[in-house]
C-alpha cells in the first residue's frame, strides 16, 4: 500500500533544479524566501532516501509575516532536494556554495514559484517540464495507464518529443554546462522510463507493447542517478523489486506452500539480485531495498533478521545500512511484550472505542477494508474462530476498517457478511491511526494483543490458517496461570 504514497511523492520529486556552476570553495548552501503568500508557513528542505522513499530533512524555516526566511545547510556534493510548505512545492538540485532565492512567479506565468540566483534558468525549465509531464497523465481525455497498447505508444512518444523540445531550448544557454545538461538528460530519461513502468506494472506481457516490455524488464544501471537522488530512479527501483524480483520469486516457486517459501524467501531474493551481476552500488541498492520492503511488510521474522545481519556485514554504504537499522528499531518497539500503541475509532452508530478500552481482554485485531477481496474472503473463517469462543468475554474480536468511504463500510457491516465482533473505522491519514502506528502496508493485517495490553504478534496468523484459536487459548491459559 505504499504505491499511492509513491505517486504523491512523484509529483513533488520530479520538479528538480540542476545548476550549471563551476567548482565552489564554500560548502554552505543558502536558500532565501521572499514569498508573501506563504507568510507564517514552515518550509522544509528535504532530500529523498533512495531506499525507503522517506524524506531526510536538510533544513527548515518558519517564514515571517512578510513571507521571508532563510535556510542554510552544508553539502559536500550536489544532491536533489525538495521544498515543501503549505503554499510551496518545488524541487532543487543544490550544490555546495549555491545561493538560491524563491520569489513569486512573474505575472502571467503558469508556475507557482519564481527563482533567482543559482540555477534559476534550469529551475524554470523544470517547472515547465513537470507541467508538461502532469499533462501527459491523460492522453486524449483518458488516463495514460488505461490506454491500449497503440495509444500508449503514441502518448509515450509525445512525452519524449516534448521533453526533447524543452531540452533543445537549453543548448544555446552559455550558463548551463555540459555536465548539467547530462544530468538533466538523465532525469528526463528516468521520467520517461517511470512513465512506462507505471503503465506496465500489473499487466500481462501480452498487453504491453514490445518496446515498453523491453524497457521495463531490467533495472536501469545508473549510479549517477542513484548518487544524485533522481527520484524517478528510486521509484523504478521500488517497482522493479516488488514486481520483477519479489513477484518473480513467488511465480517461480508456486509449488511451495506459503509458510515454507516465507522461510527461505529473503535468501532467494539475495540469490536473484546477486546473479544479475549489477555494478556493486546498484546491487547494494537493491539488496537494501529488499530488506527495507521485507521488514516493512513482514516485521522482524527470524529469516528477515538473519538477512539484516548479513547486509550489515556486507553492504558498504552507510546510508543503506542506516535505513535497515532504522527499520529494525521501529519494529523492535512493537516487539512481543512491548506496550501496544493505542488507537481509537468510531462504530457504525457513532460511538468511540479505543484499543485501551479493551484492557483486560485478549484482543485479536483484524485490519481490513471493503474493497479488499482477501480481507472479505477471510470472514467465513473469522466467524468460525469466533464460534470457538462463544460466551467467553475474555476475548475481543476488533475489526478495524481503513476505508475512506464510510457509507460503504456501514453498509457492509449491516449486511451480515462480516463477523459480529467490534467494528470501528479508523482513518489512515491520522498519525495515530492503526495504519501508521503499526506500519501497515496492506490489508488484511492481523494483530494479537494480550490482556495486559502488550504485543504478542504484529503479523498474527490469518483466520484461515487454523492456528488462531490455539493461540488465543494459549494466551487465556497464560493469563489464568498468572492470576493464581
Amino acid at each position: 500500500m505504499r504505491y499511492p504514497g509513491y505517486l504523491s511523492l512523484f509529483f513533488i520529486g520530479i520538479i528538480f533544479q540542476l545548476i550549471g556552476c563551476g567548482q565552489k570553495k564554500d560548502n554552505l548552501v543558502r536558500i532565501s524566501f521572499n514569498y508573501p503568500k506563504a507568510a507564517g508557513d514552515t518550509v522544509l528542505i528535504a532530500r529523498t532516501n533512495m531506499v525507503s522513499l522517506d524524506s531526510i530533512g536538510m533544513g527548515r524555516v518558519v517564514l515571517d509575516s512578510a513571507g521571508k526566511g532563510i535556510v542554510e545547510f552544508t553539502l559536500d556534493a550536489p544532491v536533489f532536494a525538495g521544498i515543501s510548505a503549505g503554499q510551496l512545492a518545488a524541487g532543487l538540485l543544490v550544490s555546495p556554495g549555491d545561493e538560491i532565492s524563491i520569489v513569486p512567479s512573474r505575472p502571467g506565468s503558469k508556475h507557482m514559484l519564481g527563482f533567482e540566483g543559482d540555477g534559476a534558468v534550469v529551475q524554470e525549465f523544470l517547472n515547465e517540464a513537470v507541467r508538461f509531464r502532469q499533462g501527459m497523465e491523460r492522453w486524449k481525455g483518458n488516463l495514460a495507464i488505461r490506454l491500449d497498447k497503440e495509444e500508449f505508444l503514441n502518448a509515450r512518444d509525445s512525452l519524449e518529443k516534448g521533453y526533447d523540445q524543452l531540452l533543445a531550448k537549453l543548448k544555446s544557454n552559455p550558463n548551463i554546462s555540459g555536465e548539467i545538461r547530462d544530468l538533466l538528460t538523465r532525469q528526463i530519461k528516468m521520467s520517461v522510463l517511470f512513465y512506462q513502468y507505471n503503465y506496465a506494472i500489473g499487466r500481462d506481457s501480452i498487453d504491453i507493447p514490445v518496446s515498453v516490455w523491453e524497457a521495463t524488464s531490467e533495472m536501469p544501471v545508473d549510479s549517477i542517478a542513484l548518487k544524485t537522488g533522481i527520484f524517478d530512479f528510486a521509484l523504478i527501483g521500488s517497482f522493479y523489486y516488488q514486481h520483477k524480483i519479489s513477484n518473480g520469486i513467488y511465480g517461480e516457486n508456486e509449488e511451495m506452500d506459503g509458510d515454507s517459501l516465507d522461510l527461505i524467501f529473503p535468501f532467494l531474493v539475495e540469490e536473484k539480485i546477486k546473479s544479475s551481476k549489477y555494478p556493486k552500488v546498484i546491487e547494494e541498492f537493491l539488496r537494501a531495498k529488499s530488506a527495507d520492503y521485507q521488514i516493512s511488510m513482514y516485521g522482524l521474522t527470524p529469516s528477515v533478521i538473519k538477512l539484516a545481519n548479513t547486509l550489515e556485514r556486507e553492504i558498504a554504504s552507510n546510508d543503506f545500512r542506516k535505513v535497515i537499522r532504522e527499520d529494525i528499531a521501529r519494529w523492535e518497539k512493537l516487539g512481543p511484550g512491548k506496550p501496544a500503541p493505542d488507537f481509537a475509532g468510531t462504530t457504525p452508530d457513532g460511538k468511540k472505542i479505543s484499543l485501551s478500552g479493551l484492557h483486560g481482554k485478549v484482543v485479536y485485531v483484524d485490519i481490513w477494508a471493503t474493497w479488499c477481496g482477501p480481507c472479505v474472503e477471510e470472514f467465513p473463517n473469522s466467524k468460525k474462530v469466533q464460534a470457538d469462543f462463544k460466551g467467553n468475554d475474555q476475548v475481543a474480536f476488533l475489526y478495524v476498517s481503513v476505508d475512506r468511504d464510510t457509507l460503504a463500510w456501514k453498509k457492509m457491516v449491516a449486511s451480515g457478511k462480516v463477523p459480529n465482533g467490534i467494528h470501528i473505522i479508523n482513518s489512515s491519514d491520522s498519525p495515530n491511526s492503526v495504519w501508521n502506528l503499526y506500519y501497515v502496508w496492506g490489508v488484511p493485517r492481523y494483530l494479537l494483543i494480550d490482556a495486559q495490553g502488550r504485543m504478542v504478534a504484529t503479523h498474527a496468523d490469518r483466520p484461515s490458517s487454523g492456528k488462531v484459536s490455539k493461540e488465543l487459548r494459549k494466551l487465556l491459559t497464560r493469563d489464568q496461570l498468572a492470576q493464581k
